[in-house]
């Protein structure tokens, strides 16, 4: 069940970036992008975790817009027949990105107070 679980995240992952980048003409949603699907085991909900190219947009906000677009993206979803039921979609935002960017400006700023000494 396992690797159905995984293949089916990296599918649905595939499916929904697809939609959002060629499908949906929503500008709002142009600057988010999939970063990972997490199907539960009972395929019934997958969480969708997303990233935002443009760093002032509301992640409040835009966890709105997919919240109204998930009937458009479940549709396109069905449409691929990859699953029979089509599960909840829950969106969370991923500030996986802006947390390593944080990190790594405290170890450059290390780094050269070192250099300093």
């Amino acid at each position: 069940m396992k690797y159905r679980q995984d293949r089916l995240n990296k599918e649905l992952m595939r499916i929904l970036n697809n939609a959002l980048l060629y499908k949906i003409n929503d500008e709002r949603l142009s600057w988010i992008t999939i970063s990972d699907v997490s199907i539960s085991p009972d395929l019934q909900i997958a969480k969708v975790f997303f990233t935002q190219l443009s760093d002032e947009a509301d992640p409040k906000e835009s966890i709105g817009l997919l919240s109204k677009a998930s009937g458009f993206l479940k549709n396109e979803i069905a449409e691929t027949q990859v699953m029979r039921r089509i599960p909840e979609l829950v969106f969370v935002f991923d500030d996986t990105e802006k947390k390593a960017r944080s990190i790594e400006n405290i170890l450059d700023n290390l780094s050269k107070e070192k250099k300093e000494d």
